[in-house]
């Protein structure tokens, strides 16, 4: 659960972010950016079922100046509309704000303000460009065993990573928090990437806990010394996948949890075709 806190400075965060959309077109890069960073924070902070999220979901931010039909100009109210809706989602943002703000001075001091709650919210796979292949096969582990793609960050697909127009080191920036579980997917690649080592600093510093993932031919002697291993497992070790799904189920809260023969299927389907990348 995040603390309210957190929930006032994310939703901070995207009325700074505001002040950067300085052209009303709902096709610049700026707005587009602004526009999928407020739905990831509300999907976080809410859920993607709650009325907040449905009330972002139904505004248009329809105008493109550009645009013109034949006999017609409706570019005036193309505007209007963009305009109306991106004023009605600064108000609903500050309304938030001040709804939370509201329960913290109603909250007694010892709340869940102090008690820090010791759940994740998202999954920050750390992977070198080059392991793409191997890293959809941990996407596939962790979505067969309950998580949500939006709990998932991950630089190399499209709908786990980085919008057009984000800066890249500031969003992995954001998205390593106290709330992220960091799997480093450890291979050379890995090593010889200068993002994945800054990845990893950022780790040390901000995240709550971290789990080593070894590819083979790599071993636990070739990275002894450079990365702590005390709940580390190599990617092909079936015993050691199901205490990660033990985990993971326990710290993502899921409800809905197969049966172990149905997971263990599953879980070989996707380690064979594992051991044939490594081969």
């Amino acid at each position: 659960m995040i603390s309210n806190s957190e929930k006032i400075r994310l939703l901070n965060k995207l009325l700074d972010k505001s002040k950067e959309v300085t052209i009303e077109n709902s096709s610049d890069t700026n707005f587009q950016s602004w526009k999928n960073l407020v739905e990831r924070t509300l999907i976080k902070i809410y859920g993607d079922q709650s009325t907040e999220y449905k009330h972002f979901s139904e505004l248009r931010f329809f105008f493109n100046p550009i645009m013109w039909t034949s006999g017609s100009d409706f570019t005036a109210d193309h505007l209007r509309v963009f305009r109306e809706d991106f004023k009605i989602l600064i108000k609903s943002i500050e309304g938030y704000i001040e709804e939370l703000q509201e329960e913290q001075l109603s909250t007694p001091t010892q709340s869940n303000e102090i008690i820090k709650d010791n759940n994740f919210t998202k999954v920050f796979i750390s992977h070198a460009l080059l392991d793409a292949d191997i890293v959809e096969e941990v996407i596939e582990l962790l979505e067969t065993i309950g998580l949500d793609s939006h709990q998932i960050f991950c630089t190399s697909f499209d709908g786990y990573g980085i919008g057009l127009g984000e800066n890249f080191l500031n969003k992995i920036k954001d998205e390593i928090t106290s709330e992220s579980m960091v799997l480093f997917i450890l291979t050379q690649n890995f090593y010889s990437s200068p993002v994945c080592l800054c990845e990893m600093g950022a780790t040390w510093v901000l995240a709550k806990d971290h789990i080593p993932i070894v590819v083979p031919p790599l071993d636990y002697t070739d990275i002894k010394g450079v990365i702590p291993l005390t709940q580390g497992l190599k990617i092909n070790d079936s015993l050691k996948l199901n205490l990660l799904k033990e985990k993971i189920e326990k710290e993502f809260k899921i409800k809905n949890t197969m049966s172990l023969s149905t997971w263990e299927r599953r879980r070989d389907r996707i380690l064979i075709r594992i051991n044939e990348l490594m081969n």
